[in-house]
């Protein structure tokens, strides 16, 4: 079996692909959480940090805080009137930091004006875990992968698909797959493709995923604290990218025919960014925050492989895979993100806080290697046609009790990603054979928790109730007579959070 290495040419990057690592979520510590993250103009926490670090001149003692997360998925589809679930169940630390508090103010005749604190933080942040597992099933349908693959093959000769055509960048790999499964069958005198099902033939599809990976966050910042009234922070950024998904594609024909095609992508690399922030206090009862994350460029590898199981007749029958091996380096640049957010204190009892997030999808950039984007002028047009600024409105209230303990609730909307007829874009040099796409609707977050605090130490417990709103299409059938339908993908995560903290 060939192995292909570093082919520069071998695009295999979509805009889906960008979206996926280029999409935000809401996660941090359990009082973060607890107020849906809406934390921009209040600061005085370790999440916060990552969203407006001028909240770290905000700290008055030193402090060592981590968060551990236990999420409980559920994903519910309707395809074609079909109903599908599955479930899935993870653990992780959302997060470790330690923030260390430098007084620099000395009494003047009781004035406190100047640089009154300068502090300094590292931490580690979970931005965002991949974890999904989607079951989604359809009855019968005259609309298969078979017709899709027939006419994105349209223009290749036989003679191409047969003599060595994983080592030929001008053919598709989900087309050779499709050849040497027998799905696809030439028509004479052309280079045109047939299905192997027949017209109106109606077939049963079912499809899987499953998602695992993270993109964590590592950063080192400064804050000032200037008379309790204005505070500037900023911190450095080095963000990891770790990815890997597995789908399998399944389709029942009639009499006992079929096929398998399972789909399996690594995604791996490194990004640097620079956050920068300030809150205003200009009364004791109001602050006002604003932040601008830069773009991160993002250095990043990708690996893929296919396998196609196929029972076409008794002769007709096995199995077909793609080379191993093949790394594809490339770049990727996501979009700057911009916060707005302002915090109402009301005494000693509690705080009603807002924040606006936006970030330009749009704007989000492929790369190769050497950072030339030339090469990618077909996926970059993509990306401004098939995805859409994205803003995150963002609501907390905490209330105390009591001196030691507080209660908290939140509520956050993240809007539509991806236009309403966004489709997924295969080139016809792609590597790739993961055909489907899922649009983004929405996503909403309810939250609430409570937590109990010390002079020394504290902790925190919040809940989250993540609700994601996609559709999902098997392959891009516009161009097909058979078009294929659409399925409701919801999927909701539980969040239960708890934090532990020290301060000295």
């Amino acid at each position: 079996m060939a192995v292909l290495t570093n082919c520069a040419f071998l695009m295999a990057q979509t805009e889906f692909d960008a979206l996926k690592l280029v999409q935000t979520d809401i996660n941090g510590t359990a009082r973060y959480m607890g107020m849906a993250g809406a934390f921009g103009a209040l600061g005085g926490d370790a999440s916060a940090i990552k969203d407006n670090p001028a909240g770290l001149g905000i700290y008055r003692k030193s402090e060592i805080t981590g968060t551990y997360n236990f999420m409980m998925q559920k994903s519910s589809s309707t395809w074609n009137d079909t109903k599908g679930n599955d479930d899935l169940y993870k653990t992780g630390f959302n997060n470790f930091s330690y923030v260390i508090a430098v007084p620099t103010w000395k009494s003047k005749n009781g004035s406190m004006n100047g640089l009154l604190n300068s502090n300094w933080s590292f931490a580690y942040n979970r931005l965002k875990n991949f974890n999904r597992r989607s079951t989604i099933k359809s009855e019968a349908t005259t609309s298969s992968i078979t017709q899709f693959m027939g006419n994105f093959t349209k223009g290749t000769s036989v003679d191409n698909l047969d003599n060595d055509p994983y080592d030929n960048m001008e053919i598709p790999w989900i087309s050779i797959l499709a050849y040497q499964g027998f799905l696809i069958n030439p028509i004479a005198g052309t280079n045109n493709w047939m299905p192997v099902i027949g017209d109106n033939e109606k077939i049963t599809p079912t499809y899987t995923l499953q998602e695992n990976g993270y993109i964590d966050e590592y950063s080192f910042g400064w804050a000032g604290n200037f008379s309790n009234m204005f505070y500037l922070g900023a911190t450095v950024n080095l963000q990891s990218i770790n990815y890997k998904a597995v789908s399998q594609y399944d389709e029942a024909f009639g009499g006992g025919r079929g096929m398998i095609l399972e789909n399996t992508t690594y995604t791996s690399g490194n990004g640097l960014n620079l956050n920068v922030g300030t809150i205003i206090r200009p009364v004791d009862f109001l602050r006002i925050g604003l932040s601008l994350r830069t773009p991160s460029i993002y250095k990043l590898t990708d690996n893929n492989f296919s396998k196609l199981d196929y029972y076409i007749s008794s002769v007709d029958n096995g199995y077909s895979d793609s080379p191993t091996g093949y790394n594809n380096s490339y770049q990727l640049q996501n979009p700057m993100q911009i916060n707005a957010s302002a915090a109402l204190i009301i005494g000693k009892k509690g705080l009603v806080s807002a924040e606006y997030v936006y970030s330009d999808y749009t704007t989000s950039k492929f790369r190769d290697e050497n950072g030339d984007a030339a090469n990618f002028s077909e996926e970059n047009a993509g990306m401004k046609d098939m995805l859409k600024a994205v803003q995150t409105i963002k609501i907390g209230g905490e209330f105390r009790l009591t001196n030691n303990f507080s209660l908290r609730a939140g509520y956050a909307n993240m809007s539509a990603a991806t236009q309403p007829n966004a489709d997924k874009l295969m080139r016809y040099n792609t590597t790739r054979s993961d055909t489907e796409y899922f649009q983004h609707n929405s996503t909403n977050y309810i939250t609430g928790g409570f937590g109990y605090h010390e002079a020394s130490w504290y902790i925190d417990f919040a809940y989250m109730n993540k609700i994601a709103d996609e559709t999902f299409y098997p392959y891009n059938s516009n161009e097909l007579n058979a078009k294929a339908n659409s399925a409701t993908v919801l999927t909701t995560s539980n969040n239960a959070v708890v934090t532990l903290g020290f301060k000295f």
